[in-house]
């Protein structure tokens, strides 16, 4: 059911549109076969969850929000992924500035403007909220926060279509006990982030439930975000961008099609301009973009007169994926793979040999002093207290102490060993 008729508009542009052809999981899916669902899903899983919430304040008489606040919140959560492109992390990582955060933005106050102010809800209350700057605290941690929505939806879908268990959990339990909650700055000031006003808890009742939601998170990370081979071919497709982009930068033009030249034009040199770009020509040819184009793109590459681009294509198309090693387990092993890829691959040995390192992505549930807490309700009068204080064992705790993956992966062609 579709809440509202903003919402039904909003879905039916083209821009919206194109999220069905753009994977949830990048390129998740050479590893999990099942995982070919889209972020027009998820998206709009993560706006019925909000819907949801919000309902059930409303029916319940725990919060009532005008009209046009409730339509803002339901379509920043539908269009929370508007900016993301195909296999975005790997967009973003070969293309500076290519930033899906800035590109959603300006996607809901460019083109989708119109759509939204011909129902009463305005462009700017939308990007205020995904940027979490809305005024009301707890719609911004109902959207993007320690326990919102979007991670609600987004484990539980990729579970499913990857065919693993640990995502699963129980969310109605959760949604049934999320409530707003009044706060002053001085009360809250173990988390100076928080201003006052309405902020996001939960019913002792749901305690249980939220411990399992971390965990699953927690897991779904080691068992599909950070898998080795999806990793390695997320590294290889980068890989591909990268090579592609310097031979076009050294002159050496490689064949591009129409709409995918424009993202080798945008390079760091017209930086500053990127306001101008993302309003005009740039943001239009960005939407035009999907998982065919790059595919397609691949493709053609792999006939390329350049050894290097037309090898790793023929590597990623047949998932003749590197093999990859933990770093900790084999210090060694690096020095002599390198003197081994010098001596089969000459001068683009670095393209066959490549530490992926893991200690800058966070799969941290809670992170004390930086991150908004769960937040627990206590009796009456004696306000919160964070979520690891609530439960029966020191579980979440341990998951707070050890926020960032250390070490990292070692990839290299299979060949090499």
């Amino acid at each position: 059911m579709i809440p509202d008729p903003l919402i039904l508009d909003l879905v039916d542009t083209f821009e919206f549109q194109r999220l069905r052809r753009i994977r949830q999981l990048g390129s998740c899916f050479l590893v999990f076969h099942g995982a070919e669902h889209s972020r027009f899903q998820h998206a709009l899983g993560t706006m019925w969850l909000m819907h949801q919430v919000l309902q059930r304040w409303d029916e319940e008489q725990v919060l009532k929000l005008p009209p046009e606040i409730r339509k803002a919140a339901q379509a920043a959560a539908l269009l929370h992924v508007q900016g993301h492109g195909p296999f975005s992390h790997a967009l973003e990582h070969t293309f500076v500035g290519l930033d899906h955060e800035r590109l959603g933005h300006a996607i809901i106050t460019g083109p989708l403007a119109e759509v939204l102010r011909a129902h009463d809800c305005r462009p700017e209350d939308v990007v205020a909220l995904l940027s979490n700057n809305y005024p009301e605290p707890v719609l911004c941690e109902l959207l993007s926060g320690q326990l919102d929505v979007d991670r609600m939806d987004y484990l539980q879908r990729d579970s499913v279509y990857t065919g693993v268990k640990y995502g699963l959990f129980d969310s109605e339990r959760i949604l049934a006990t999320l409530v707003p909650l009044k706060v002053s700055l001085d009360h809250d000031n173990l988390f100076a982030q928080t201003r006052d006003g309405l902020v996001l808890a939960i019913d002792p009742k749901g305690v249980l439930a939220v411990e399992e939601f971390l965990f699953s998170r927690y897991f779904m990370y080691w068992q599909v975000y950070l898998h080795r081979a999806v990793r390695a071919a997320e590294l290889m497709l980068r890989l591909i961008l990268k090579r592609t982009r310097e031979l076009f930068e050294d002159g050496r033009d490689p064949w591009l099609p129409p709409n995918l030249s424009f993202l080798f034009t945008y390079t760091q040199e017209n930086q500053e301009k990127k306001e101008e770009s993302l309003s005009g020509d740039f943001l239009e040819n960005f939407l035009l973009l999907d998982d065919f184009d790059l595919f397609h793109a691949i493709k053609m590459w792999r006939s390329s007169s350049d050894v290097v681009l037309s090898d790793l294509c023929r590597r990623f198309l047949s998932r003749r994926l590197f093999k990859g090693v933990e770093l900790s387990t084999h210090p060694n092993l690096p020095g002599q793979l390198k003197k081994k890829a010098r001596e089969r691959f000459g001068e683009h040995w670095h393209y066959y040999v490549h530490t992926d390192p893991l200690d800058s992505i966070s799969y941290g549930i809670y992170r004390p002093g930086t991150d908004r807490p769960i937040r627990t309700l206590v009796p009456p009068g004696e306000g919160w207290q964070e979520i690891s204080r609530a439960t029966h064992s020191t579980a979440i705790l341990g998951l707070s102490h050890d926020t960032l993956v250390t070490g990292g992966y070692l990839f290299y062609a299979r060949e090499l060993l």
